[in-house]
């Protein structure tokens, strides 16, 4: 028998327990939690990571004999024990195989089924000097040499590739006569921007220097506490964030970085770069897998101290962590919405919490969750009230939508005279619809019929560049048809614009516009993010025009002019959060207005000119909406006073998924009766049909639980799925748990 015993989790099993393993006495002395280690399981070898090694064997049936661990894994490639402890942490919280978690946190667990990948991109050289047989190349092989020679240098593989016919044939002729040299370049961690001009150290206002004064004690002290440094837009929350970062780093300890998006992720690197060089290490989800491999190997040695990421960065192995910051805190974005539904924010603050070191929660317009907390004072805080160098917040215009007339103009006649003022003095505007495509949906004007998804219950969206209706979750596309397949008539009216439909207004109004849109249809990958933000950064671009995109965190000096397209976009959602998520997109919209010397001003369009979420716009009055949500919050016992989960009920058949729910929603009650007896307070609401009721081919039904204490919560919900694993009427359908839910749908 082994001298050793280790507890593995397997990455990426959908496993709801561990697994034990006996230790080689060769690897016995280099094991430890987070250890990767190679075993067998069932006939495959596959990942898992050490939980707990002890001389004590396990508990197990007589019949079960144990296998010894094939192979650990460097020790480089071991995950921090504090990193370890989050996930397992992830894992019970949010009701998620332990191993699935684990994938989010190694980049490298699953081998690649393509080629090995390569560390960059290829690249086409010229000779050095040129051959004589250059000056005899015809054809296609003169346009590739056109390019290089345009270029001044090499140029990407790619580029050549859309831009010249038949490529890859004159590629290896040219190659074969030395004319040319295909390399490969090493992927850099910089991203190319325009100079910001800000690497200098800025003279800090009185509030930024009150907000040190109270933070970095903290950091000093090596101490966990939640703080909300609540800045008004503008006001030098990101000056504070990297005098924090240095604070830490003075003292040998890194920092972690989260913002809600990518979009924003590559917006703030430039001013990281500026400040930390060499240190500082972007993640997010979209990087290629041999660059996730070298920085995740660069964070856990030390050479990248500095992590600055979106949402699945909260798991970076940032070594020596002695400061966590949440930028934007209050952002839906944070919240992932599919397979393990965690929200980075909260999450952040239990990793603060196991490592003992501050937490900074920044945002303009906090969550009410936090800022309930704050006044509470369950948190610490600090309040910037004024922009830097006394900046004034812009002026807001509302334009009632009702008296412009006709079918709903995509531009009111305010907004058309402050645009051609912008344009006319050479600043810069921005332009905001959160919604994309050309048209919002088409329906039939005899029947009535709405084009849908054939596998959601969502109308479809048109786009008029490919002429095609595109399904905005599943990604389902089909024509646009001549004549409604209902009825048969050619009665198709559209209904409703997005950002496409606008920018082709924009451009019929204003030619002398020259628009950068951002949004998902524009922006596919980080390069394109980078590029229109450095064509507004430039001035190429005179006109920002986007979604939620471009809403936050973006520093704009120039842009003077903020339209919001349509600001009821967010009213219509069946969430009881809907007014809090529009207000705070509002806020943060208006906000990239004035930045710079010249003042800013705000044209907001809308049909509700009344409703208190415009009112409050217009006031700029943000404490006084969260006063009044949080008393209807506390009227109707929602959160932040009470914990809420949501139970996802989904099958192919709708009576099955409609019959599971009624099964769940009365298993639901028998528990919450019996523990009512002992004094636990839970509540079952449900079951209802999901605001969208078919996704992806399979029905959706819901059931939402209330608690007044977050552990009854844990335990209610363990007890219910330990039932619903027995139960033969949960066969046709999968419930999932969504704990915390930022949605209704």
């Amino acid at each position: 028998m082994a001298d050793m015993f280790a507890e593995v989790a397997i990455v990426g099993a959908a496993l709801d327990k561990s697994l034990h393993y006996e230790v080689p006495a060769s690897i016995g002395s280099v094991l430890r939690p987070g250890s990767m280690v190679s075993v067998g399981l069932g006939k495959r070898t596959a990942t898992g990571v050490v939980l707990s090694v002890s001389e004590v064997p396990p508990v197990l049936p007589q019949e079960v004999k144990l296998r010894p661990i094939l192979e650990a894994k460097p020790p480089e490639q071991s995950l921090p024990e504090e990193l370890v402890a989050l996930c397992r942490w992830i894992s019970r919280y949010y009701f998620y195989p332990l191993g699935e978690v684990l994938s989010f946190a190694v980049p490298f667990a699953k081998p690649e089924k393509s080629a090995p990948a390569r560390t960059g991109g290829k690249m086409v050289c010229p000779a050095c000097p040129m051959p004589a047989a250059a000056d005899k190349v015809g054809g296609r092989g003169r346009e590739i040499l056109a390019l290089l020679d345009e270029a001044g240098a090499a140029v990407p593989l790619e580029k050549i590739r859309k831009s010249v016919p038949n490529s890859a044939y004159w590629l290896n002729k040219l190659a074969r006569q030395g004319i040319i040299h295909i390399e490969i370049a090493e992927e850099s961690d910089e991203l190319s921007f325009c100079p910001t001009g800000g690497g200098g150290v800025l003279e800090l206002t009185a509030d930024q220097k009150r907000a040190l004064d109270v933070m970095a004690p903290l950091i000093d002290a090596a101490a966990f506490k939640p703080l909300l440094l609540y800045g008004v837009t503008g006001s030098g929350k990101t000056e504070v964030y990297m005098r924090l970062i240095e604070r830490a780093a003075a003292q040998g300890r890194g920092a972690l970085v989260l913002v809600p998006e990518i979009a924003l992720t590559t917006s703030m690197e430039v001013l990281f770069r500026e400040r930390f060089g060499p240190l500082l290490a972007v993640w997010h989800s979209a990087l290629a897998p041999a660059m996730r491999r070298r920085r995740w190997a660069d964070m856990l040695a030390g050479r990248k101290t500095v992590v600055l990421g979106a949402r699945s960065a909260v798991l970076a192995p940032v070594k020596n962590i002695g400061l966590i910051i949440v930028d934007e805190e209050h952002d839906p974005s944070y919240k992932q919405e599919d397979r393990l539904r965690y929200s980075a924010r909260d999450v952040a603050l239990m990793r603060g919490k196991i490592l003992g070191v501050p937490v900074v929660l920044g945002s303009a317009t906090p969550s009410l969750q936090t800022l309930h907390r704050w006044k509470s004072d369950q948190y610490g805080g600090v309040v910037l009230a004024s922009r830097i160098f006394g900046r004034p917040l812009p002026e807001i215009e509302i334009v009632d939508m009702k008296r412009e007339g006709g079918r709903g103009p995509v531009f009111s006649f305010r907004l058309r005279e402050a645009l051609a003022q912008v344009l006319d003095a050479g600043a810069q505007a921005m332009l905001f619809l959160n919604r994309r495509g050309y048209a919002k949906f088409y329906i039939c004007q005899t029947c009535g019929h709405v084009l849908q998804c054939a596998s959601c219950s969502l109308t479809l969206t048109y786009h008029k560049k490919e002429n095609r209706l595109r399904c905005h979750y599943c990604g389902w596309e089909r024509e646009l048809p001549e004549r409604c397949p209902v009825c048969g008539h050619a009665a198709l009216f559209s209904h409703g614009f997005g950002t496409e439909r606008v920018e082709k207004e924009l451009m019929r109004l204003f030619p002398q516009a020259r628009p950068v849109r951002v949004d998902r249809d524009t922006m596919n990958g980080g390069a394109k993010i980078v590029e229109a933000l450095s064509a507004v950064r430039s001035g190429r671009c005179n006109v920002l025009l986007g979604t939620q995109m471009i809403a936050k965190g973006h520093d704009f000096p120039n842009i003077t002019l903020v339209g919001v397209i349509n600001a009821d976009a967010g009213l219509q959602v069946c969430d009881f959060r809907a007014g809090e998520n529009l207000v705070q997109l509002l806020f943060q919209v208006a906000g990239r207005a004035g930045r710079g010397e010249e003042p800013g001003r705000v044209v907001l369009q809308t049909y509700n000119p009344f409703h208190y979420t415009i009112e409050s716009l217009l006031k700029m009055d943000y404490d006084g909406f969260c006063d009044r949500e949080l008393q209807s919050r506390k009227l109707l016992q929602y959160p932040p006073f009470t914990r809420l989960l949501k139970f996802l009920v989904t099958a192919v058949k709708e009576d099955a998924a409609r019959a599971a729910a009624r099964e769940l929603a009365g298993l639901c009650r028998q528990k919450a009766a019996l523990l009512k007896d002992a004094g636990v307070h839970i509540a079952v609401l449900g079951p209802s049909p999901a605001a969208y009721v078919k996704l992806k081919n399979r029905y959706r039904w819901q059931v939402f639980i209330k608690s007044w204490r977050s552990s009854e919560m844990q335990d209610f919900t363990e007890s219910v799925l330990d039932a619903v694993k027995c139960d033969p009427a949960f066969r046709e359908a999968q419930v999932t748990v969504d704990r915390d839910p930022s949605n209704e749908f």
